[in-house]
């Protein structure tokens, strides 16, 4: 105690040594590098969301890129819908959800898509072929 005021620990003291810092860290590397491929469908859809919604924030009402964040962010949340390979984005207007996809049929799972339509503000579903893909 120094100045009536106890004595805090070093940041030596709670970082790891050294040698384990260097043997974990090519881990956490990979793991993380592993994880964005697994997810890079979701994490390519992201900022073409942010690149548009900067682009059309004139013409666009917020609330509606809101609700369109929010469906994106349940989309993130399920596994199955992240990883669809015939997903290839979404896109909401007026309280419906449209998932633009590169298959005819696509697989209208009802579970998955339930979890949309608990999404504030959405009123339905729906899923659209995109044409050149």
């Amino acid at each position: 105690m120094r100045n009536g005021l106890q004595d805090r620990p070093r940041k030596e003291d709670l970082m790891l040594p050294r040698i384990v810092r260097r043997r974990i860290r090519p881990l956490w590397v990979a793991a993380l590098a592993s994880a964005a491929w697994v997810n890079r469908k979701d994490l390519g859809r992201w900022p073409e969301f942010l690149r548009r919604s900067v682009k059309q924030r004139q013409t666009r009402p917020l609330s509606e890129v809101i609700t369109e964040a929010r469906v994106r962010a349940a989309v993130s949340a399920d596994p199955v819908l992240r990883r669809d390979p015939s997903l290839d984005d979404v896109a909401v207007s007026d309280g419906v959800v449209t998932l633009l996809t590169h298959s005819q049929a696509w697989p209208d799972s009802a579970e998955h898509v339930k979890r949309l339509r608990r999404v504030k503000g959405i009123a339905e579903v729906t899923a659209v072929p995109v044409a050149g893909r």
